[in-house]
């Protein structure tokens, strides 16, 4: 029995020391919170508060803030030192350690709280003559390290390192003068930050950047809330505008700014860019000439914002490399006149706006290299035919080529004196090779081809809806360059006569849905070969003559014949084909020909689809010949025709006329 109290007497004793164990260590339920450690300047008011403490007993409990230690020197009291919530104003840099003790009758807690005072946000303002080099005072990135009262004016160095932050006052200007060098060097975990001191789009006026030093950078710098006003007089509200100076810009971003993300103004600016980001600026990401497109990067995020080019000359020398931008197109609203070498890379898409032309001059080259799977696109600002000129080539390299790039909503007016309205012209001796091309919604021609001279290659073409004069306006000397492959989308192609006197063979193939519309006399002297199912119309009067000298080979086949009528849709009469050919080679088989017979066909003969003036030789087998105003076929004394298994009907004045 003793034994057994014994052991009760020690188990209680156990507990009892294991119950004031629990009480010393949780204070009776009292755990004080004093908050995070934290930075601010000096002469701020510094809020402390024990709200968050906990009280488990829900008693109550009294607070006591008291200073642990203090930098030398300070005199700094703590207010309000016995409630909840009180306050210091640190008057010294350095650190102040604040004990937060809680109690009640039961016991208490304590907590401790570290607040480093770090000099004040320092104040810029005025001409900086001497070098400024902005440090990051504060490591807190929401405290700004600086704040630009007044206009500055840099006619020095402004070094501005890692993790500064400048916070702007409103309608302020940072002006970088022509002496002046900025050397803005963030990282990308250490931005440097620049907006205003409300971040709200159009509160400061923008960096005004003038300086043509060689050291000019801006390197992972975030610039928000500019715009109030023009960066300077005839300049954009813009977030950072170069004027005529020199600076590498790369992995920094311009967002929520009035106006542009960024925007230079002279060709003899230079701005290099990488990695850059531009976004929410409401009239564009960018403004420049043409001579800056060269600039931009591919790596270089647009966030569906476009880049405004105001047009300008390109120098006969220069050489341009125009990429794709990232999320991103370019607007041009000035007229673009290349003297000098571009190359446009896959998927490039260019908007232009009203009345635009885009001009590559005698000693220019243009490239626009796109994929079939991400073409180049040349279209309208306003997606309507007419909204834009067109691309203009006068010249005559070798080295010229587009493929796949698809035109539209062209043809606001001629595009050249002497020219008609299209999207895509040539000017005399222009040489251009082009390939998977797409044009639609033009208020003009696909295409148009003034000279006899210029040499352009087709290569499996695409002519769409929408193009109100035809698919390809043309003289007779370029039908043979036409290509089986392209398709004329049931457009006419467009044939101001001409001479064809080249001395070589031509063939003229049968077009992919599509005609020939001539609208002038062709005068032949060459050899030319028509496919099988080939259709030529002819507006009022036209004549096709077939020189002295020529041959003329029309192949077609029961099937696919090949076609000379007037133009469909019209009441109008063409003038016929009249033949000056002594040769024994001219044959037409398979062929119709009808509604001519307008006006004689030549000296000596009447009206007639086919005039056979004297010594000319044709012969005419399987085909039909109707319609005429005239004869069928009128033959002068001493005509040689040789026909057979021909057809003819509804002749006005007879079928055939042997004189």
């Amino acid at each position: 029995m003793k034994k057994l109290f014994y052991l009760l007497s020690l188990s209680l004793l156990f507990l009892a020391i294991a119950a004031c164990n629990d009480d010393d260590n949780d204070n009776h339920g009292l755990t004080a919170v004093a908050g995070p450690d934290r930075e601010v300047p000096v002469g701020e008011t510094v809020q402390l508060n024990a709200s968050a403490s906990i009280d488990v007993s829900g008693g109550g409990f009294q607070t006591l803030w008291e200073f642990i230690s203090t930098p030398d020197g300070s005199s700094a009291t703590i207010s309000n030192a016995n409630s909840i919530s009180a306050s210091f104003v640190p008057d010294i840099t350095g650190d102040y350690d604040i004990r937060l003790t809680i109690s009640n009758n039961l016991g208490q807690s304590t907590d401790e709280v570290r607040i480093t005072a770090l000099p004040s946000t320092i104040s810029l303002s005025g001409s900086y003559n001497d070098d400024l080099h902005l440090v990051n005072i504060f490591n807190d990135p929401g405290i700004p390290d600086y704040i630009v009262s007044g206009n500055i004016d840099m006619f020095a160095v402004m070094t501005i390192d890692p993790g500064v932050r400048i916070h702007v006052m409103s309608d302020r200007r940072i002006r970088i003068r022509n002496s002046g060098t900025l050397k803005a060097n963030g990282t990308a975990d250490q931005p440097v930050i620049i907006t205003g001191v409300s971040e709200i789009p159009g509160f400061w006026a923008g960096i005004l950047h003038e300086s043509n030093n060689i050291e000019n950078v801006f390197s992972h710098v975030h610039v928000s809330s500019a715009g109030s006003s023009a960066i300077s007089s005839g300049r954009p509200q813009t977030a950072f505008h170069v004027e005529s100076g020199r600076i590498n810009i790369q992995h920094s971003s311009f967002t929520g700014n009035i106006g542009f993300g960024l925007s230079i103004q002279n060709d003899a600016a230079q701005v290099g860019m990488l990695e850059n980001n531009f976004d929410s600026n409401n009239l564009g990401a960018m403004q420049l000439r043409s001579a800056h497109i060269g600039s931009i990067d591919d790596a270089s995020d647009f966030n569906g914002h476009g880049i405004v080019v105001v047009g300008g000359t390109l120098p006969n020398g220069s050489e341009h490399q125009w990429v794709k931008p990232m999320n991103g197109h370019y607007l041009v609203n000035g007229e673009i006149d290349s003297h000098g070498k571009i190359v446009i890379n896959e998927g490039a898409d260019f908007r232009f706006a009203s009345g635009i032309r885009f001009r590559i001059r005698n000693t220019g080259v243009i490239q626009a290299m796109g994929t079939a799977a991400n073409p180049v696109i040349f279209k309208g600002a306003v997606e309507q035919a007419g909204a834009w000129t067109g691309l203009f080539i006068e010249s005559s390299s070798v080295e010229n080529q587009l493929n796949h790039v698809h035109f539209s909503h062209a043809g606001h007016s001629n595009i050249a004196p002497g020219y008609g309205k299209a999207a895509l012209a040539f000017a005399s001796a222009a040489r251009t090779n082009l390939s998977g091309l797409m044009f639609s919604d033009v208020d003009g021609y696909g295409m148009y081809i003034r000279y006899d001279n210029s040499v352009i290659g087709f290569d499996n073409l695409s002519f769409g809806q929408g193009l109100a004069e035809g698919a390809v306006y043309m003289r007779s000397t370029q039908i043979s360059s036409i290509d089986q492959q392209s398709d004329f989308g049931n457009n006419y192609v467009v044939v101001d006569g001409g001479t064809l006197n080249t001395g070589v063979n031509h063939t003229w193939i049968k077009l992919q849905n599509g005609k020939y519309l001539f609208t002038s006399t062709a005068d032949i002297y060459d050899r030319i070969t028509i496919q099988a199912g080939a259709v030529l119309e002819f507006t009022n009067d036209v004549l096709f003559r077939l020189r002295s000298g020529s041959v003329i080979v029309a192949e077609g086949t029961a099937p696919d014949r090949i076609v000379f009528t007037r133009q469909t849709g019209t009441g109008a009469y063409w003038r016929g084909i009249y033949y000056q050919s002594t040769s024994v080679e001219s044959i037409m088989n398979y062929v119709e020909v009808s509604y001519a017979g307008n006006s004689n066909a030549g000296t000596g003969l009447g009206q007639t689809n086919i005039g056979m003036d004297n010594s000319a030789r044709l012969t005419l087998t399987n085909s039909t010949i109707s319609n005429s105003l005239g004869w069928g076929i009128d033959v002068r004394a001493t005509g040689d025709l040789t026909e057979s298994n021909n057809t003819f009907l509804n002749n006005a004045i007879g079928d055939i006329n042997y004189q």
